[in-house]
């Protein structure tokens, strides 16, 4: 590994060119015209026109000595990528027919760096294989996926949906528990889009405000395979107001195991606040109890509006003790680590953070992650500019800080080796138009 080519260039040097092509991309994007105002937060318009988004991104990453990135000569790297979201949908009557495509490009050192950092094997996120994808080696990859197809069915008190489609439960701002199906990691860029997943959903409404879902989401254990009960989810929620509170009452099948959940939402003078309890009994016998408690509020900093938050999170699968490896990691949570159900290696964590509103324009947010059993802490900042009209410029840096043999400082990949796993200073620009 020490005879391995470092990256050529400075990754300095290589940012100011990014942001060269940045600013002509500004330019390009600008005047191209749109088709009206496109919402990133809802999945079209229904009208059976193709709409969408076109993302540009660049990550310039920066790791420490002693990491297995550095000792690949990939310490200091620089990735760009792009991708092309197209998005349709048509409404006849209370029948609805949704369809998004998803083409990617990344292009850089991470792309060969993420197969050899990778701990653990990832089973198939879903059921149906609709991703096409170019051969998996050197510095590029392009990939196509159907990212969407669904047919629902909707009266006043009913919703019935099946196909690959987006589901979130829970009400966590950072750490998520009770979202089963595909949650996004704490440190993920870029959010606006949910992974789908091949599922059943249905969705009873009552007269009385309250509602009960349902959902059954076929996995094979392996590719190529068949749906096994194993690696598929059942659940069932029921979402009610009692005494004066919102609750959320859990019960799922879930690779294997029961999971249960109760979410508790409400006020608390100008702030609200969330809790939820999920335990949950393996098969191979034995509970985890993970939790969540947070509170949000909408104040104004300096004249300017923001909401700031404070979220603790106790991760039931998580791993104590000091020296760990990613060797001495728990099954439980090694399972979930690899499905991309939990991001966090250890059990109490506690984040806070704000979004303030700079100008009508510019929002930023900063986002501290603290690991409370080894006192490692992962800071985040981001910021959003919108451009113009359907043109939005997000920029951000994340930053680990801790020692070796934390989290966030990195661990070892075994007791035999001194090379860890650790997450890189990261900076970022993404471009997104929508049209």
């Amino acid at each position: 590994m020490a005879g391995s080519p470092p990256i050529s260039g400075s990754p300095l040097r290589r940012c100011k060119r990014r942001i060269f092509g940045t600013a002509v991309a500004i330019l390009v994007l600008g005047v191209w015209p749109g088709r009206g105002a496109a919402d990133p937060t809802t999945t079209g318009t229904d009208d059976g026109a193709i709409h969408g988004r076109l993302e540009l991104l660049d990550t310039g990453d920066f790791s420490r000595s002693g990491t297995l990135a550095s000792e690949l000569g990939a310490g200091q790297a620089d990735d760009g990528g792009a991708d092309l979201r197209l998005d349709w949908a048509r409404v006849f009557g209370p029948w609805r027919f949704e369809f998004q495509d998803l083409l990617t490009l990344v292009a850089g050192p991470e792309v060969a760096l993420a197969r050899l950092e990778s701990p653990f094997a990832a089973p198939p996120p879903t059921w149906l294989g609709l991703t096409a994808t170019t051969p998996d080696r050197g510095r590029v990859q392009a990939s196509q996926t159907v990212d969407r197809l669904s047919v629902s069915y909707t009266t006043p008190d009913l919703v019935i949906k099946v196909g690959r489609q987006a589901l979130t439960w829970g009400s966590g701002l950072v750490f998520r528990p009770m979202d089963l199906f595909d949650p996004f990691s704490p440190s993920a860029l870029d959010t606006e889009y949910k992974p789908g997943t091949d599922m059943a959903y249905v969705q009873k409404l009552f007269a009385d405000g309250s509602d009960l879902e349902f959902v059954a989401a076929p996995r094979p254990p392996r590719a190529g395979a068949g749906p096994s009960a194993d690696a598929s989810s059942l659940a069932l929620r029921y979402n009610i107001r009692l005494l004066g509170l919102r609750t959320s009452w859990m019960v799922a099948r879930d690779h294997g195991d029961w999971t249960g959940g109760l979410g508790l939402n409400g006020p608390l003078g100008g702030a609200v606040w969330n809790l939820e309890l999920v335990p949950t009994g393996l098969d191979q016998g034995g509970t985890r109890l993970s939790a969540l408690a947070n509170i949000s509020d909408a104040v104004t900093v300096a004249g300017r509006n923001a909401t700031v938050f404070a979220e603790y999170f106790h991760n039931g699968f998580g791993a104590l003790g000091s020296g760990l490896t990613y060797g001495d990691l728990p099954a439980a949570l090694i399972d979930r680590l690899s499905r991309g159900q939990i991001f966090e290696l250890r059990q109490d964590y506690l984040a806070s953070g704000a979004s303030v509103e700079l100008s009508p324009l510019v929002t930023a947010g900063p986002t501290l992650i603290v690991d409370l059993n080894d006192g490692s802490l992962l800071a985040l900042l981001s910021a959003s500019w919108s451009v113009r009209e359907n043109l939005t410029l997000v920029g951000g840096v994340q930053a680990p800080v801790g020692a070796a043999r934390t989290e966030f400082g990195g661990l070892p990949l075994s007791a035999q080796t001194p090379l860890r796993l650790a997450p890189p200073t990261r900076v970022y620009v993404e471009l997104r138009r929508y049209f």
